[in-house]
């Protein structure tokens, strides 16, 4: 009889400190929820949204999330998309992400923008990291996630969030303590709504440029598996670059990236090219020297559903996102 009360004993004692744990690990965790930069919102959004729901899905870094606008995309053609996107999101944790993704819905066409293929780093810092990281949920997919963005000896933080954000008692607000990611939405569907202007843009035309430079081994390596993980999704991939004033280092990678989507037969275009024809104005559209803002990532947004094929006219009598949208013009017209 002593020897169940122990097991019994033992086993309360690890279940009140798992929930302990899970608790703090909860309001200890940085939180992104307001302004313009509330990362944590968009992606727990995504994960809170109904299942296939979306038609498009958007992947990518910074320069995805800044220039595709779901709910403009949606009031024009009646698609419906989330950006699915973090800042500076290195080729294998977009891999990750579609993985994720394409559990909880079912889209039709995956979009991922090619500025990561220019950066030749094996990982990233810590901020980069966490930023991907915290807010997707554990799974088999986040472990392998984590062993391949940091080398031995840190991985383990990127999964336990206690870890590196056990010493931020002093820093924490009430939204800390009322936080509960079930309950995050966005209504802008994973896009930030940049509305400052810079006008002194620098832009290179790199129409002429014909070079292209090697992808290094580990963004080649998830290159060919995004491809493979879409075909067996029965996904269409798209691969893109957004406008952002490519440099004409960047521009050798996007060809090396444009050969093999060829060699694959897979879609894709580089924006910085067509600038004229989306009406982008170098002295209004830009956040800064290399993101939209909100109203080039409306033109932007325009043009890309005007002239990619798959968006044709469907329904737009959807209820919540007309209310969506119509706060977007509210925020972005004041």
């Amino acid at each position: 009889m002593n020897k169940i009360k122990r097991i019994i004993g033992v086993i309360v004692f690890a279940l009140i400190f798992a929930v302990g744990f899970i608790l703090c690990d909860n309001v200890l965790c940085r939180k992104e929820l307001s302004g313009w930069w509330n990362v944590t919102a968009k992606i727990d959004g995504f994960y809170n949204s109904p299942e296939e729901e979306y038609d498009v899905i958007y992947f990518g870094s910074s320069n995805t999330y800044c220039s595709f606008n779901p709910l403009v995309i949606w009031e024009r053609t009646g698609v419906k998309s989330y950006v699915f996107a973090t800042q500076q999101q290195p080729v294998w944790a977009t891999y990750h992400y579609m993985v994720d993704a394409f559990k909880r819905q079912k889209p039709d066409v995956a979009v991922m923008d090619v500025l990561m293929f220019s950066k030749n780093d094996e990982y990233y810092d810590d901020g980069v990291n966490y930023t991907f990281c915290d807010n997707m949920p554990l799974s088999r997919n986040k472990v392998e996630m984590a062993m391949v963005s940091a080398p031995k000896g840190k991985r383990f933080g990127l999964l336990c969030r206690f870890v590196k954000y056990h010493s931020r008692w002093s820093d924490l607000s009430e939204q800390d303590f009322t936080y509960k990611r079930s309950d995050m939405t966005d209504y802008s569907k994973g896009f930030y709504v940049l509305d400052e202007v810079c006008p002194d843009v620098v832009y290179t035309d790199t129409s002429e440029e014909m070079g292209r430079t090697e992808l290094n081994r580990k963004n080649l390596e998830y290159l060919y598996k995004i491809i493979d993980l879409c075909r067996k999704s029965n996904v269409q991939l798209m691969l893109v670059k957004a406008p952002s004033n490519s440099t004409v280092e960047e521009k050798r990678y996007y060809n090396a990236v444009k050969e093999i989507a060829d060699k694959e037969g897979v879609l894709f275009a580089d924006y910085n090219l067509k600038y004229d024809e989306i009406g982008l104005d170098l002295k209004r559209d830009f956040f800064d020297g290399t993101h939209l803002n909100v109203w080039g990532a409306e033109k932007f947004s325009e043009y890309f559903a005007k002239t990619t094929e798959y968006f044709v006219g469907k329904s737009r009598s959807d209820e919540d996102w007309r209310t969506d949208y119509e706060k977007y013009l509210e925020v972005w017209e004041k």
